[in-house]
């Protein structure tokens, strides 16, 4: 049996900050945001939380049936009380998220490309996903944002066709009757997934060009929210999904991790849009490259989630790639392998009206009228929304697990060909991704194995990854990886239950006691050579086979958590922010 969760409101100079940025490469700078009356209640059943409330003194504002709780209006007494009740999981406090920008930067010096052709397509391969007729024509994506704005290479399809907006929901205001997006952050995203203009190249600047679009406008004009909204606006996609055939879901938000994945209540309403048949891409965040860095909700095991390389403006070359150093690193605090993959997400190219709140405030390079050059962890899970879509356009029966392995499965680690050091996997997951291989290739299989998701949803089972911290010689490793044979390396075999409680996570990070150590491995780039992708360039030019250096998947189950959930101290509130103007 789980005990209770609940966290204290503390006094108004400690107060819990609920902060969002949006994810283009804003560096994070916190500032404080006074605490409301609100709170997010949870519990066995919506009628046992509504009753409960009410008998306090408070007042219910808004169910939601995906996380089995309300939003309620509280006072701090009434939620004391109310924590105790019968039937009642938890009682967090709901606050204000913000967005946060940062002027240029440039760590090159590389000149910017001012015509508005795009370069994330070729280099992930989209372009010969193209060459066969897939544009994602007949698939439909929701990107819960800062809106969309009206502009034609979102509104027409690649094969010309008008209106394919096909649904807008403003959650912000909801007085709009057009669809708007006063902050620019959405439209530079939607850009980058489904831009059907033609850049000077000759091609389109999105990369799946044909696709529906859903806007849910979940953010103001300066990127601000809360959770409320958040998870209303994944409830809508989830109730409009047969509707207007939305198969896959991005969302460029994170949150600062303050619970187990399992506990947090934006975690759970994603994971009910996983379990019904949505594929969820997500940012990994923009805090850089130290290690349990990437924020919520990329740390929930079940999603894609994605960290940023650049091609440091040689598209053709891969030589020179590397990650880029805001692009936040794993493993998750659960101990699991995060980010899944890497794709593109410097000096992006993307959509974005001259008038809008990132452009006015320069959080935004200037390319064109209607083009704005920008970087992050937000764009690159842009791009691999898109691809999911290019990859559900081909195969309209994959399960959201499906795609993610086909993903995973087809990525290309990076490693130094000259001495066989490579990123940790902490920092690429399974590598760069790889959209022609993962439409095309002959393999079957499915991501997120041993782990039951509707047992997690439940509380009947929760899970814990493979990582842990060695203290002896304080590296962060996973079980059964020999680091002696491989800087890259493969994990496998069973893991037993993740004891221990859940109080650990208290003011600190918890389960990894210690210092940070020194990662397992070794940089590649970092130690001061550039390195290849393995599988090079090269692997375009041919069939789309497999590479054969894939980098596996684990086989036998995920751990189990045991022990209680307790309690902890902090806030669980999102992170989101544009590191803008970051050039690498």
């Amino acid at each position: 049996m789980y005990s209770k969760l609940f966290i204290h409101l503390k006094k108004a100079v400690n107060a819990i900050l609920l902060l969002i940025f949006v994810l283009s490469l804003t560096t994070p700078t916190a500032s404080a945001i006074s605490q409301g009356s609100s709170f997010i209640v949870t519990g066995t059943s919506l009628d046992t939380v509504t009753g409960a409330v009410r008998r306090v003194g408070g007042t219910v504002v808004e169910p939601f049936s995906s996380i089995t709780g309300v939003v309620a209006r509280l006072s701090q007494a009434e939620a004391d009380r109310l924590a105790a009740q019968p039937g009642i999981a938890s009682v967090f406090p709901e606050g204000e998220i913000v967005t946060q920008s940062t002027e240029e930067w440039d760590d090159s010096g590389a000149f910017v490309d001012t015509s508005p052709s795009t370069d994330y397509p070729n280099t992930t391969g989209a372009d010969r996903v193209w060459a066969q007729g897939i544009t994602g024509e007949g698939v439909t994506v929701a990107i819960l944002d800062t809106g969309i704005s009206n502009q034609s290479g979102l509104l027409n399809g690649a094969d010309g066709s008008q209106s394919r907006l096909v649904a807008w929901v403003d959650l912000v205001d909801e007085g709009n009757k057009t669809p708007v997006d006063p902050n620019g952050h959405g439209t530079h995203i939607a850009g980058i997934i489904a831009n059907s203009q033609t850049g000077a190249d000759g091609e389109w600047n999105g990369v799946a060009p044909g696709v529906n679009l859903v806007s849910i406008r979940v953010l103001d004009e300066q990127g601000k929210g809360t959770y409320q909204t958040a998870i209303k606006g994944i409830e809508w996609v989830i109730d409009h999904k047969d509707e207007y055939n939305i198969r896959v879901m991005n969302l460029s938000l994170v949150a600062s991790v303050q619970s187990p994945y399992w506990a947090d209540p934006l975690n759970q309403a994603i994971m009910h849009a996983w379990a019904e048949g949505i594929t969820v891409v997500v940012a990994a965040g923009n805090t850089g490259s130290d290690p349990m860095s990437v924020g919520v909700p990329g740390n929930n095991p079940y999603v894609i989630t994605v960290g940023a390389y650049t091609d440091n403006y040689t598209p053709s070359d891969w030589s020179d790639d590397y990650i880029a150093p805001f692009s936040s690193s794993g493993p998750t605090q659960d101990g699991f392998v995060k980010p899944d993959v890497v794709a593109p997400g410097a000096h992006m190219v993307s959509t974005m009206l001259p008038d809008t709140y990132i452009a006015k405030s320069q959080e935004a390079k200037r390319v064109t009228n209607e083009y704005f050059s920008m970087a992050g962890t937000s764009q690159a899970a842009g791009v691999v929304t898109g691809i999911a879509a290019l990859m559900l356009a081909n195969n309209g029966n994959l399960s959201p697990d499906e795609v993610k392995y086909r993903l995973m499965n087809t990525a290309l680690p990076w490693t130094d060909v000259v001495d066989g050091t490579s990123y940790d996997v902490w920092q690429q997951g399974s590598g760069r991704v790889n959209a022609a291989t993962a439409v095309f290739a002959k393999i079957s299989g499915a991501a997120n194995r041993g782990m039951d998701i509707q047992a997690d949803m439940n509380g009947a089972d929760h899970y814990a990854g493979y990582a842990y911290f060695d203290e002896r010689t304080e590296e962060i490793k996973l079980h059964g990886y020999d680091t002696a044979s491989s800087s890259y390396g493969l994990w496998s075999g069973s893991y037993g239950l993740w004891s221990g409680s859940y109080g650990l996570w208290s003011g600190s990070y918890g389960l990894w006691s210690g210092s940070y150590g020194l990662w397992s491995g070794s940089y590649g780039l970092w130690s001061g050579s550039y390195g290849l992708w393995s599988g090079s360039y090269g692997l375009w030019s041919g069939s789309y086979g497999l590479w054969s250096g894939s980098y596996g998947l684990w086989s036998g189950s995920y751990g189990l958590w045991s022990g209680s959930y307790g309690l902890w101290s902090g806030s669980y509130g999102l992170w989101s922010g544009s590191y803008g103007l970051w050039s690498g």
